[in-house]
């Protein structure tokens, strides 16, 4: 019987904030959709390869010519064709081929960037490479292995072709470092990318719903808290 008395409490409670709570829920989700709306649309594409063969001689000396891929490759434990081309992709070499072959410093940097006058808007500070190599490889591109060993390489931005066309020459700069450093893995394609689409983010209705569903419980909270501070206002003796 108690029980049921402290649920009817806490139920009456909520009763008497339902108009804040419906303000709440209906903001939160309005605001969602309109920052939704208003957010860029990314699109994601994606490359699917496998690597057969192997070469451990000759790619542990042509991982030793890539900028931070060879102490990599040692922490990472190397071991079958995919876990070596999985190091070749994600090194500073490929990222820099793929930069150079769109221009991604414009395409990334596009607000610091003055098409008039083919100029950066500020000559003494110009973005880095480094920084771009950054931005691609931690947010831009991602790489992973199956357990099967097929890798995809996929690639998300505001333009589908673009992302497309990135994901696939990826391809293309791995193919051509084996190439050069005589390394006996073969690449096979499964799935070329194409454009997508639809988008990938902001998942619209996802948010929406996360966004009700959050402000719910903020509302419950703030509506204890609230009967709180007034009960604790009326139990104050008055003068």
């Amino acid at each position: 019987m108690e029980d049921e008395i402290n649920l009817l409490d806490y139920w009456n409670v909520l009763w008497r904030r339902k108009k804040m709570l419906i303000a709440l829920c209906i903001t939160a989700v309005v605001m969602a959709l309109v920052i939704g709306k208003l957010s860029s649309r990314f699109y994601k594409s994606d490359t699917v390869v496998i690597a057969t063969g192997s070469d451990a001689g000759g790619l542990g000396a042509a991982l030793s010519a890539l900028p931070l891929a060879g102490a990599f490759a040692g922490a990472a434990g190397i071991q079958g064709p995919a876990d070596k081309v999985m190091v070749i992709l994600k090194s500073r070499t490929t990222a820099e081929a793929v930069i150079q072959r769109f221009n991604l410093m414009r395409v990334f940097y596009e607000d610091q960037w003055d098409p008039l006058k083919g100029a950066w808007k500020k000559p003494d500070k110009p973005p880095l490479m480094e920084d771009t190599v950054k931005l691609l490889t931690n947010g831009v591109a991602k790489f992973t292995k199956s357990k099967e060993g097929a890798i995809t390489i996929s690639v998300e931005w505001k333009d589908p072709k673009l992302a497309a066309d990135m994901a696939n020459f990826y391809v293309t700069a791995l193919t051509s470092f084996l190439n050069e450093k005589a390394i006996n893995v073969t690449i096979q394609v499964v799935d070329r990318a194409v454009p997508a689409e639809r988008r990938s983010r902001p998942k619209i209705k996802l948010n929406m719903a996360l966004a009700g569903v959050t402000s719910l419980f903020a509302g419950v909270f703030l509506a204890f808290f609230l009967e709180y501070l007034e009960k604790s206002r009326a139990a104050q003796p008055k003068d």
